[in-house]
This record gives structure tokens, C-alpha cells and sequence, in this order.
């Protein structure tokens, strides 16, 4: 499988190559034929590279240590799960999965592209095949995976998955992440085709906006996982720490996010155009920058891989990025002039527009918290490094105002809007929200930043409903009849299913929003130890320590203690916790395994943290994070939301504008 895995990657490097010059070829010349030829050419990339991955994913579960990454990465204890998650486990791997995730969805866009603008495809998929093709390099002739063991025998057995990585979220987290990572390939390439081509109608807008809402969903899904993942697997209690990768990851979801917002605006009064477009290319560069900071070394991190000689790579290929961008869009500086002026402060597309700034004034700060300890280390030769409190105090301000937004944008009138208007829709919704608000402070909550959010969050909850209330209130009017106002609201969200299905996302960022402010705010933490029946109080719990236990298992032994739970008012018992600590047999590596006691209020969240020096005493540490569930669940409503308005409609039969060009000359 080495053989085939090797020559699968070589052959699609070799179609990603030709679909790169035979693509631009196409759009200069408008042949019909060269068209046809990188079609295929896109598509037998993306199944190639899929071959590819299989071979690895052979080699890992038939445990062929004659594979230098398989040798490295796996052992013959682990089960079949860990087998397959460790493709991704190591840097050769990742880009394998990078470049097959990437080449797949062009693929995707290949077989389909017959049906879109005739000028502008051809430059679509050349762009998309460079994007493959540097990708492909990489891994074909810098980070190869099927390179075999330098040595005269082959090993029986091999290292082993990092601990830390054989847990089920890291089988789904990385390749969700990775789907949202490559996916932004491809509204970039509609942008760029368009600019390059001069097909600079809103039809790459209508192609460009659902692949990244598609990438946006897949993306949200990574970065909810991985913070799952980290709450379950590290033990610090938390769920994320503005770690330099984890921040790689949030940076393309800001820039992303900020366009489809922004892309509305042009949609309905062509301005933004030259907004949009950086917005798309600079989305694109972050995953681009992303990579560096995973695979470069320049920063430290649990996520990160090891230090490569390789980062330097990707800072050329953005910078060529940028270039091609930058000459692009000056040559069509004049058709991506605006042909609107905003009219008023108090209009929708004001309200975009600010809602945009906020979002790149979160990325900017983020991403200067992630540099700055580079930076000082080059200028002053000390590594000066930027902490948790620097993150929150930038960026919590930021964000409660884009939550504030989010109410308001999609309310506010185009144009202009009358103080009339903002009165009838936000007055109540802000009344009972500033109720909340005193009624939170009188109950003892002092934190401003939290009063603020859960008054912004219940905010934009008021002025969802009431939204909901107010269309089926008039839908139910215009039809003159007793219909129920349940009905209508049925028939208003069947009507208008992705305006609301935007707004189930906003809801989910509410809750969220309420999640996390929760548990920054008035999360416990305690550190304590117990012998055989001893017991501690902490919250509305006690805990009583039944017994410790030696666990042997065929890849690890671990410490379990017994931990019985019980409600301290009345000493109900609730349930029975065991956290572990494992030392995996391989590496003699050693991981922490939560239990958590999961209810609609908090989690009970219990970390067993070794033997005291007498070894007669078990330390803990536990943390009691209040409405943490509901952040996992509005993060699941901002999916289903996504997926509401990603759901096909029934159109009509595409037919190219004039603008976006009729037909290829034979």
C-alpha cells in the first residue's frame, strides 16, 4: 500500500498541475475542450487523493511498521478508532488529510461547474487547483506519509498516539476542522476567478455565499469540538484558553463570519464590493497563516506540531497570494467601485458595516496576542508572552457589542431608518431586558460584564420573538380568518425559512453567550485530598471518596477513585464519579480522565490528581462550571441553524446573465 498511496499522491499532484495551467488556458482562450479535459482533470484529483488516504488508513489498521509515520504513530494495542484518528495524528498525515479535504471539495465543484458562468468557471477551477497543487506539493516532497523505516529490519511494534489523542473527539474534531479549513479554498477561488475573469456580477456572490456558509458550519463544528475535547481530556476545567492554535482556527471564522454579513450588503445595494472581496482572500490567507503557526514552531502550544523546517512554505505561498490579490484588484478597481453611499447611521447597512469593523478589531487583536511573543523575541531577543487577561479584557468588550448588533442589524430598516420604527421594535425588548438586568444585580451578581451579557443575550432573544410575533401576527391579519397564531408562526417560518433559520443561529450565539459568561463569572475551582471515607464540601455537593483501584488494560493502567456524589442539603446520593490517571504502556506517558457531572444548572467537573507523598491520600481537584451544557447546546442550535439555510430550494434552471458570459466558443 506504500506503492500505491505514493503513486496516487504523485498522479494527483501531476492532475492538479494541469488543472492549474490548463484551467487558465481555458479562460484565456475560451476553448470548449480545454474547459472539458480540467473538468476531469479536478475531479480525478479529488479521487486520487482519496486514494491515497485509503492506502495510509491500510497501513495503519494492518499495522505495517515498515511505514516510517505508521511505525511512529501507532502500536498494535490501540484500538482500530486510534488506528485510523492517528492518520491525522502527525504532520505528514494532517496534510494528507489537508490536501485530499481540499482536492475533494474541488472535485465537488469540477463535476458540477458545466452549470455555472461559462467565463468564469474555467478560472475557478485553475484557482482551485493551485490551491491543490501547493498543498499537494507539500505533502508529496516535504511531508511525505509513506515514507518507508531507514533501517535493516522492521520494527515488531511502534510509538504509539500521543495519550492526549486517543480520545473519540480527536476521530472527528481535526477532519470537521480541516472540512472548514479547505472548504474556504473555494469561495476564493470564485472571488479570484471573478476578479481575474472581469465577471464581477453578484452571480459569484450567489455561488460564493453558500460554500461559505457550508465551510462557516464545518468550521463552527471544529472549533466547538476542540473545545469539547480540551474540557473532557486536559483537566483544567475549561473548554478554551486563546491558545495561538486554537486561535488559528478562530481567526478564519471572524473574517468568514464578517462576510456573510457584509455580503448582504451588496446583494441588495451593490457596495461593499472591494470589502467583500478582501474579505474572502483574506479568510482564505488566515487558514493559510494558520498552518504556518501549527506546522512552523514560531509558537508553543498542546496542539501544535512538532517544529518543522517547512513554515517558510506557506509565508511564500500568502505572500504570493496577497501579490496576485493586490495587482487583481487594482487592474479592476473601477467595477469594484461602489455604486451606493451608506445614507445613515441608523440603516442596516450601517449596522453591517460596524458589525464588520467589530469583527476585524476581535481578529487583529487576537492575532497581535498570538504574534506579539514573536515579535518582542525578535525585536528585544526576550519572548514576551500575552496571557489569558489580555484576550478577555480586548476582546469581551468587542464581543458583547457584535452580540448587541446581532439584534439590531437585521431589524433595522435599509437606508434610512425612522426613530419611529426603532422605537415600535427595540423599546420593549430593551425595557425588560434592563429589568432582567436590575433584577440579576438585586439577587447578587456584581460582575458588570456579566450583568451586560446576560441583559444583551435576553436582549437579542426579546427581539427575535418578538420579530416571529410580529410577522405571524400580520400574516394572520392579511388572511382576514381565526387561524391560530401558532399556525401562522408555522407558516411565517416555512415562508421566510432562511431569514429564520439566521435567526436560530443568532439565538445559539445568545446562548452561548450566557454559557460562557457563566462560567467565567462565577465558576468554583478547589484543590483538596481525601483518604478512604473521608469527605469534602464543596457548592451544594458532597463528595466521599469509596475507594481507590488498579485498572490494567491492554494499552494503559490507570488509578481509578470511586468518588460518590451526594447533595449536601440532604444528603441524597446523585451519582457515582471516577476519574482516572492513566500511564499508557508504550511511552510511559501519563493522562487525566475527567468525570463530570452533567446537569441543566452546572457541571460537577472532577480531576483525580495523583497520591499524596504518604501515598494513604488521593488528591483532587474539582470545579463546579454553572450552565456549562448550555454552551454545547447553543452551539448545536447555530448548527441546525445552519443547516435550515443551507437546505435546497427549488429554482429555476440557472441562466447565465449577460454579464457572466453565455457560452465558450467551440
Amino acid at each position: 500500500m506504500n506503492t500505491v498511496g505514493s503513486f496516487s499522491l504523485l498522479l494527483a499532484w501531476a492532475f492538479a498541475l494541469f488543472g492549474f495551467i490548463g484551467g487558465a488556458y481555458a479562460g484565456k482562450s475560451g476553448s470548449r475542450q480545454w474547459f472539458a479535459a480540467v473538468q476531469n482533470a479536478t475531479v480525478l484529483v479529488g479521487i486520487l487523493a482519496g486514494l491515497s488516504v485509503f492506502a495510509l488508513a491500510q497501513l495503519f489498521v494492518s499495522d505495517d511498521y515498515s511505514n516510517q509515520y505508521v511505525w511512529q504513530f501507532s502500536n498494535r494495542t490501540m484500538p482500530v478508532i486510534y488506528k485510523v484518528s492517528a492518520i491525522w495524528g502527525g504532520m505528514d498525515g494532517s496534510m494528507l488529510l489537508w490536501a485530499f479535504i481540499l482536492s475533494l471539495s474541488g472535485a465537488i465543484v469540477g463535476f458540477w461547474s458545466h452549470q455555472g458562468p461559462r467565463l468564469l468557471m474555467p478560472w475557478v477551477l485553475s484557482i482551485i487547483n493551485s490551491s491543490s497543487l501547493f498543498f499537494l506539493t507539500v505533502t508529496l516532497f516535504l511531508s511525505n506519509p509513506f515514507r518507508h523505516i531507514k533501517a535493516p529490519f522492521i520494527p515488531p511494534d511502534g510509538n504509539g498516539l500521543n495519550p492526549l489523542l486517543q480520545n473519540p473527539f480527536m476521530a472527528i474534531h481535526p477532519p470537521t476542522l480541516y472540512a472548514g479549513f479547505t472548504t474556504l479554498a473555494i469561495p476564493y477561488a470564485f472571488c479570484l476567478g471573478a476578479v481575474i475573469s472581469g465577471q464581477l456580477s453578484n452571480e459569484w456572490i450567489r455561488l460564493t455565499r453558500r460554500w461559505t456558509l457550508i465551510a462557516w458550519g464545518f468550521l463552527t463544528a471544529g472549533i466547538v469540538m476542540g473545545g469539547f475535547w480540551a474540557y473532557i481530556e486536559l483537566g483544567w476545567g475549561g473548554f478554551w484558553a486563546w491558545d495561538p492554535v486554537e486561535n488559528s482556527s478562530f481567526l478564519p471564522w471572524l473574517t468568514a463570519t464578517a462576510f456573510l454579513h457584509s455580503v448582504m450588503v451588496q446583494e441588495r445595494k451593490n457596495m461593499l464590493k472591494f470589502w467583500n472581496v478582501w474579505l474572502v482572500v483574506g479568510t482564505y490567507g488566515l487558514t493559510v497563516f494558520g498552518t504556518f503557526l501549527t506546522r512552523s514552531g514560531v509558537v508553543q502550544s498542546v496542539h501544535a506540531f512538532a517544529s518543522t523546517d517547512i513554515g517558510w512554505i506557506f509565508l511564500a505561498y500568502l505572500a504570493i497570494l496577497v501579490l496576485v490579490t493586490l495587482v487583481a484588484t487594482y487592474v479592476r478597481r473601477n467595477e469594484l467601485r461602489s455604486e451606493h453611499r451608506i445614507e445613515s447611521l441608523f440603516s442596516r447597512e450601517a449596522a453591517f458595516l460596524l458589525n464588520n469593523l467589530l469583527f476585524l478589531s476581535i481578529c487583529f487583536a487576537t492575532l497581535w496576542g498570538v504574534m506579539f511573543p514573536v515579535l518582542s523575541e525578535a525585536v528585544t531577543g526576550n519572548k514576551q508572552t500575552i496571557g489569558i487577561p489580555f484576550f478577555n479584557a480586548v476582546n469581551v468588550p468587542l464581543f458583547l457589542m457584535l452580540v448587541f448588533l446581532m439584534a439590531l442589524g437585521p431589524l433595522v430598516a435599509w437606508r434610512k431608518a425612522s426613530f419611529a420604527s426603532l422605537k415600535k421594535t427595540f423599546l420593549k425588548p430593551f425595557l425588560f431586558a434592563f429589568i432582567l438586568i436590575a433584577i440579576l444585580a438585586y439577587a447578587g451578581i456584581e460582575s458588570f460584564y456579566a450583568l451586560l451579557a446576560y441583559g444583551i443575550a435576553f436582549f437579542v432573544f426579546l427581539t427575535i420573538m418578538s420579530e416571529l410575533y410580529r410577522n405571524a401576527r400580520i400574516q394572520r391579519l392579511a388572511r382576514l380568518d381565526a387561524s391560530s397564531i401558532t399556525g401562522e408562526v408555522t407558516t411565517v417560518l416555512r415562508r421566510h425559512r432562511i431569514r429564520y433559520g439566521g435567526y436560530l443561529v443568532h439565538l445559539g450565539v445568545a446562548l452561548c453567550t450566557v454559557a460562557i459568561t457563566a462560567s467565567m463569572a462565577h465558576k468554583v475551582e478547589r484543590d483538596f485530598a481525601l483518604a478512604e471515607g473521608e469527605s469534602y464540601d464543596v457548592g451544594a455537593f458532597r463528595l466521599t471518596l469509596r475507594g481507590l483501584e488498579d485498572v490494567t488494560e491492554e494499552n494503559y493502567q490507570a488509578l481509578r477513585a470511586q468518588i460518590q456524589v451526594s447533595r449536601l442539603s440532604d444528603g441524597t446520593e446523585l451519582t457515582l464519579l471516577s476519574p482516572e490517571m492513566r500511564v499508557y504502556n508504550r511511552n510511559k506517558e501519563t493522562s487525566m480522565e475527567v468525570a463530570i457531572r452533567t446537569s441543566a444548572l452546572q457541571d460537577l467537573y472532577l480531576v483525580l490528581a495523583g497520591l499524596d507523598e504518604s501515598g494513604k491520600k488521593a488528591a483532587f481537584k474539582v470545579f463546579i462550571n454553572p450552565l456549562q451544557i448550555w454552551l454545547w447546546i447553543g452551539a448545536i442550535v447555530m448548527i441546525i441553524g445552519t443547516i435550515v439555510v443551507l437546505e435546497p430550494r427549488r429554482v429555476a434552471a440557472y441562466q447565465p446573465s449577460p454579464a457572466a458570459g453565455n457560452k465558450l466558443p467551440a
